[in-house]
């Protein structure tokens, strides 16, 4: 085997185990998701019930405001009542007392309903508050967590990664950069073997692609003179054993 290729295999190994790093650190803040979405589900319930009271409480107002109007103008019925002069004039604002008396009535029964109907929503409202509260510490103590996660795998791949420019400082150049070309490009392992197919003598196939190499391949291999990529795949080659 190719002395680049040997110490090439070991920074591929450092490869692969940094990838499986980064690729768990990347996935640990998607665990968050469902409990952020619970967390942001909760606090649009909550704004709605808000919207909700602020409407009743505008509803309640206007009620309250027209049932001060009425009593402004049952006074003043009441007033010309007291003061007119024949038995119609009695009668027409004794009429106007009534009717406002009625819509009165009707609104006090309404503003009423809207209170109780407030009421209601105001507790609703406390228990959907502890219940966010409650979702939002579960949050947190997850975020804590998964950041403590992440901040243990970053640490491990900084370890690695450290590892791995103490060791390519010891391969030639040209070759680490053909590696590096490779690793840009193809997924999964820049460096394969070629392997023998068990029922066929003689005959050995690059491992990341699985075409066939030649005879003459093979003995550039064997001689392990110079590095040699599949003609297919581009990957380097070497030959186990």
């Amino acid at each position: 085997m190719h002395q680049s290729i040997e110490k090439l295999l070991g920074v591929q190994k450092l490869d692969r185990e940094i990838s499986l790093l980064e690729e768990a650190k990347s996935r640990r803040p998607m665990e968050l998701s469902d409990d952020l979405r619970k967390v942001a589900s909760g606090k649009d319930v909550v704004s709605r019930v808000e919207d909700e009271i602020k409407a009743c409480r505008m509803e309640i107002d206007k009620g309250e405001l027209k049932i001060r109007e009425l009593d402004a103008d049952i006074e003043k019925s009441t007033i010309a009542m007291n003061a007119a002069n024949t038995n119609d004039e009695y009668s027409i604002f004794k009429g106007q007392i009534a009717k406002y008396g009625e819509e009165q009535g009707g609104l006090e029964e309404e503003v009423l309903e809207t209170m109780n109907h407030l009421d209601g929503l105001q507790g609703k409202k406390a228990e959907l508050e502890r219940d966010l509260a409650d979702t939002e510490k579960a949050y947190q103590r997850k975020e804590t967590e998964v950041n403590g996660l992440v901040k243990e795998l970053d640490s491990k791949v900084g370890g690695l990664k450290d590892e791995r420019g103490q060791l390519t400082s010891d391969v030639d150049g040209d070759h680490f950069a053909i590696y590096e070309r490779i690793r840009s490009k193809v997924d999964g392992d820049s460096i394969v073997p070629v392997e023998k197919k068990a029922e066929e003598e003689g005959v050995f196939f690059c491992q990341g692609c699985y075409m066939r190499v030649t005879k003459q391949e093979l003995n550039q291999l064997a001689l392990a003179q110079e590095l040699l990529t599949c003609r297919s795949c581009s990957r380097l080659l070497f030959l186990e054993g």
